[in-house]
């Protein structure tokens, strides 16, 4: 048997986990969004169904890492709120999946744009964010979120090169 290492967990633990998988999710799902091929002849349903089991299963797969990581990390005991910073967790995917999810099921294929725009404009809303709240002035937050626009867009441009 486990043991169980005391103390509550923080609020701020929480948000940081929820805002992690968040990030995790919207960068995993860009890329796979980014490999779908824009003359793909799937529904608009199929499409939502996808992106969703896309979701779940990063999301297992990260739970599952995440609990093996703590419990080599703590030599066995698992945190006794762990289920209230899976549930975190949980959030987390669900606003990336919300946000890749809606656009492709009112518009389709032709809404993967707007998914992937989206999704970007998530990671660098929180990029800057982060940067300002560590002590970046305003243009060094925007210098580190234009870094995460090209890196983006070459990964766009590698996309349209494959084609």
């Amino acid at each position: 048997m486990s043991a169980i290492i005391d103390g509550p967990t923080s609020r701020h633990e929480e948000w940081h986990e929820g805002v992690t998988m968040a990030i995790y999710v919207n960068l995993s799902l860009l890329a796979v969004l980014l490999v779908i091929p824009e003359n793909s002849e799937q529904s608009h349903v199929q499409l939502v169904v996808f992106i969703l089991a896309t979701t779940i299963a990063l999301l297992l797969a990260h739970q599952v890492a995440f609990r093996l990581s703590s419990k080599f990390v703590n030599r066995g005991a698992t945190h006794h709120n762990l289920s209230q910073l899976l549930l975190a967790q949980g959030a987390g995917a669900a606003t990336a999946a919300a946000l890749a999810s809606v656009p492709v099921l009112f518009f389709g294929v032709d809404g993967l744009w707007l998914s992937e725009a989206l999704l970007l404009a998530f990671v660098c809303s929180i990029g800057f964010i982060a940067s300002r709240s560590g002590g970046a002035s305003i243009l060094r937050a925007i210098g580190y979120v234009a870094f995460l626009i090209v890196v983006v867009t070459a990964i766009i441009v590698f996309k349209i090169i494959a084609k």
